[in-house]
């Protein structure tokens, strides 16, 4: 039942320690759990630090790249490094409950047809609450209608540091696009089920790489266009994902893959609307109490 907790890490000293310190109050046996932080040629203190905790902890270990291999190309190192039942990744600035581990593996273990099992996630800046991140499972039964309903649902993508089964994992290409961790796991959603809980919570820093989408295509190496009209390329891409790419998919029939590729893609590209519309109405909603506030004070 090894679980492997990996953190990437570049440059983020501030968070560092809090996010090891975390893990290593983590409740799940202790020898079932390794740690590791694959470090992508930082310029700080970075091995520093993860030196000194290994001193107080000897599960985490401390892996370096030579040279900053990029951020798609790390992830894909760390999973090709992965061992064990059972994985999931941190970011640096990231730290999670007590009890995160203890709560979500069992998901896992109680049901062989759940391929994904998380908490909630929570958004800081500069360690104030920001908001919470959206909550939702996805129990349907056909492959197709969880993937469209990942889609759909899909916002600040929290579920991508739940913990996962290192087999099912490993047999998908992270994609080095805008995106690419929406179609990572829709790729796992596709092989089965999600839980979400609301028990226990991880809880995410924005920052770093996850700014703005500027950020993401400087960090990911892509074209500055990609963050003018980032709905259009991530429908592109999950549009060519379902169909040619994702390893996941290509037991699935064709027909069916064109079909759910045509739906996603139209998903995709709606959630701009929806969220507009969504403003709006709350925008309208907020008028009229307004006005009818007035028009009673009179």
């Amino acid at each position: 039942m090894k679980l492997a907790v990996i953190i990437v890490s570049y440059n983020t000293k501030p968070y560092l320690w809090k996010c090891l310190e975390t893990l290593s109050k983590s409740n799940f046996p202790v020898k079932d759990l390794s740690i590791f932080v694959v470090d992508n040629a930082s310029t700080d203190d970075t091995q520093d630090i993860c030196q000194e905790f290994s001193k107080k902890d000897d599960r985490v270990k401390y892996v370096t790249q030579s040279s900053n291999i990029g951020a798609s190309a790390n992830f894909a190192e760390v999973l090709r490094r992965a061992s064990g039942e059972y994985f999931m990744w941190l970011g640096d600035d990231d730290w999670m409950d007590a009890s995160y581990v203890s709560h979500c593996v069992p998901l896992l273990r109680a049901d062989p047809d759940v391929a994904l099992a998380s908490g909630a996630p929570i958004y800081y800046r500069q360690g104030l609450k920001a908001y919470a991140g959206r909550l939702f499972d996805l129990p349907e039964k056909s492959w197709a209608i969880r993937v469209a309903h990942y889609y759909a649902m899909v916002a600040d993508n929290g579920m991508f540091y739940g913990i996962m089964r290192t087999a099912q994992l490993q047999q998908v290409i992270t994609p080095n696009i805008m995106g690419g961790d929406w179609h990572l796991i829709a790729n796992i959603v596709s092989m089965g089920k999600t839980r979400m809980s609301s028990a226990v919570s991880i809880h995410r820093e924005l920052g770093g790489a996850t700014t703005s989408y500027r950020q993401i295509t400087k960090s990911l190496g892509l074209p500055a266009i990609q963050a003018i009209f980032p709905m259009t390329t991530i429908a592109f891409g999950a549009w060519g994902n379902i169909i040619f790419a994702g390893t996941a998919y290509k037991k699935r029939g064709i027909p069916a893959r064109i079909m759910l590729a045509g739906v996603v893609f139209l998903l995709v590209i709606a959630k701009p609307t929806f969220y507009y519309v969504g403003r709006a109405k709350r925008l309208l909603k907020l008028g009229i109490l307004f006005i009818g506030n007035g028009a009673n004070n009179k």
